[in-house]
């Protein structure tokens, strides 16, 4: 299937590009398949694949090592990563994705 939507990252930086480099290849390979799947599916995408956390906020959950990524829905068939992390860093990931979905919000842009 072709991808019908976008995704982009928070703002410039490379804080999600480098979190994917540091996985190892067979994490990236299964974290980049979940995206694959949001990519194709978007807003549609759900469970065991996709949890919404409300006010915005969804979790891809990348089972098999335990990762997320955080992200929302912006705009027309647009998907921002917000951040990224594993089980052991969720609490933190979830308080840091809220952030930059009001700053969205508030902006209007991903700044």
């Amino acid at each position: 299937m072709n991808p019908s939507w976008t995704i982009e990252y928070w703002l410039d930086t490379d804080e999600i590009k480098k979190w994917f480099e540091n996985l190892s290849e067979e994490a990236a390979e299964s974290v980049y398949k979940e995206l694959g799947l949001l990519e194709t599916f978007g807003n549609m995408l759900k469970l065991p694949h996709s949890k919404a956390l409300g006010d915005k906020l969804f979790e891809l959950r990348e089972r098999r090592f335990g990762y997320r990524v955080y992200y929302t829905f912006h705009g027309k068939k647009v998907i921002v990563l917000l951040t990224a992390g594993d089980k052991s860093t969720q609490a933190k990931d979830i308080k840091i994705a809220r952030k930059r979905i009001n700053v969205l919000l508030k902006h209007g842009a991903k700044k």
